[in-house]
Parts: C-alpha cells; sequence; structure tokens
C-alpha cells in the first residue's frame, strides 16, 4: 500500500511538473509579436485570395514585410493573377485578353509605388514604369487578407473574438494552437443595408506564439428595395515565414516614376478605344 501511494504521488509531482513547464512555453501571441517589431527587420509572406462570385480571377500574392518598432512601416508586394476561362464579356472587351502580367506594390513613407499589372493598361511618360499615389496601402501589408494580424493593437482585439482554441497541427515544420472566430459588422447606410461577417483562423506556434498561417473568409450581404439579396464572398490564405529576417525596402529609382495625377498618363489607345462615351 505504502508503494502504491508513493508510486501515486510521484505520478501528481511529475505531472503537475510537466503540465507548469508546458504552460510556462506558451508564448502570448501579443507579446510575441511586440517582440519581433524592430526596425529593418520582417517577415516573408505568401498569399492565395479568391472572390465569389467569380469574375473568373485568382489572385496570389508574396513579398516582404518591414517592421518599426510598432508596425508595419514598409512593404513590397508582387501579384499576379490567373483566369479560369470566365472573365465577363464586359471586361474582355473593354481591356482586352488578360495577359496575367505580374505587379509590383511598394508601399513606404506614405506613398504607394505600383509597376506591371494594371499599370500596363496606362500610358506612362517616356523612361517612367512605376506610378506613384499619395497614400499608403493595406495596412497590413498582407495581400488579400482584411485584418491586420501585425498590429499588437489589433490583434489584441481580434483575439478577444476567438471562439474555439484547439491543437492546429504543424505548420512549416512549428506545432501550432488553432485559434477560430467570428465578427459581424454592420456597414449600411441610408438607402443600402450592408452587413459584414468576418470568419477568421490563426495558426499560432504554441512554444513561440508567432502567426504562422492566416485564413479569412469574409461574407458581405446587402438586399435592394425589392427584398432580393446579394452575397459576395472573399477567402484568403496567407503563410508566414522568416520571422526576424532583416528586411530593408527602398522606393524605385526617382527617375523611373511618375505621379498618378501626372498630365503625361493616359490610358493606352486599346482602351480609349474601347469605351464608347455615347452610353
Amino acid at each position: 500500500m505504502r508503494r502504491l501511494i508513493a508510486t501515486a504521488a510521484a505520478f501528481v509531482m511529475v505531472t503537475a511538473l510537466t503540465t507548469g513547464a508546458a504552460q510556462a512555453k506558451a508564448a502570448d501571441p501579443v507579446a510575441a509579436l511586440a517582440a519581433q517589431l524592430k526596425s529593418a527587420h520582417g517577415v516573408h509572406f505568401n498569399s492565395v485570395s479568391q472572390i465569389r462570385p467569380t469574375l473568373g480571377f485568382k489572385s496570389r500574392s508574396y513579398g516582404n514585410l518591414q517592421f518599426g518598432r510598432s508596425r508595419v512601416t514598409a512593404s513590397d508586394i508582387v501579384t499576379s493573377s490567373a483566369t479560369d476561362g470566365t472573365v465577363p464579356k464586359e471586361l474582355t472587351e473593354l481591356f482586352g485578353e488578360f495577359s496575367g502580367t505580374a505587379s509590383q506594390t511598394i508601399n513606404l513613407k506614405g506613398a504607394t509605388y505600383m509597376t506591371g499589372g494594371l499599370v500596363d493598361f496606362l500610358q506612362l511618360p517616356a523612361g517612367k514604369s512605376w506610378i506613384r499615389f499619395k497614400g499608403k496601402g493595406n495596412a497590413s501589408g498582407l495581400g488579400g487578407s482584411a485584418i491586420n494580424v501585425l498590429s499588437p493593437k489589433e490583434l489584441r482585439t481580434l483575439l478577444k473574438s476567438t471562439t474555439s482554441k484547439k491543437a492546429g497541427g504543424v505548420v512549416n515544420g512549428v506545432a501550432t494552437t488553432l485559434y477560430t472566430g467570428k465578427q459581424r459588422l454592420d456597414l449600411s447606410v441610408p438607402g443600402f443595408p450592408l452587413l459584414w461577417t468576418l470568419n477568421w483562423k490563426l495558426w499560432i506556434g504554441t512554444e513561440d506564439g508567432l502567426i504562422r498561417r492566416i485564413a479569412t473568409h469574409d461574407v458581405l450581404e446587402s438586399t435592394d428595395n425589392k427584398g432580393k439579396s446579394s452575397k459576395v464572398v472573399l477567402g484568403s490564405d496567407t503563410y508566414l515565414t522568416n520571422w526576424g529576417k532583416k528586411v530593408w525596402i527602398d522606393a524605385p529609382a526617382e527617375k523611373f516614376v511618375a505621379d498618378f495625377d501626372d498630365p503625361g498618363i493616359s490610358f493606352q489607345p486599346s482602351i480609349v478605344g474601347a469605351i464608347n462615351l455615347g452610353d
């Protein structure tokens, strides 16, 4: 009996110690993110997004994000779109067959620079290959994701809407915990009811607290004045890798950049010819 009691006591002690050790290893995701926000360091991402009802496109983007002391301060993203052969006739009549040329977007110091992609439909001044827009793009820096999980403040707010938390399996060689949640916002304005439901999933490293994967499923719902409802769904799946890598993003050389309001910018002749100004 004494041996049985001693064995049971030892088992309870070992269990308590190992459980405590496991809990000690579990990092706070918000604190883990904040620790990564160091100047000239960052993370790499790869993302796929698609919209339904489809316009015939599936978009893929990848790139590097550069951190400052509290947020993403710059991003360099390459985006390509593939078509499935169901692009609406109205679009092909206006723009012609889509070439699928990749675009590159740089967000830096309050400005957005773009080249390739839709920029190819424009005639730029001689020697220019980039367009500069005033104002930054997506604050998260990520491709099609509608949530900013790379801001400690916004990540903390998002995690408050967690509805489930369980083992998430291994992502890129890292054991993860899967957080799932939902947010619902009423974006209606007079005469135009609009509801936005955001369903999200985060795979977070169990030991280091760093986000490894983000999946979102956004549903926009509206109803017209006849009571007919319509729904648009945007889904994205994003992987984050190389946390802590050194990243420094520069703007394109000024000699290659034209501002969007430059009077020398116009549509390509083929686009102008497709527009019926009498409509």
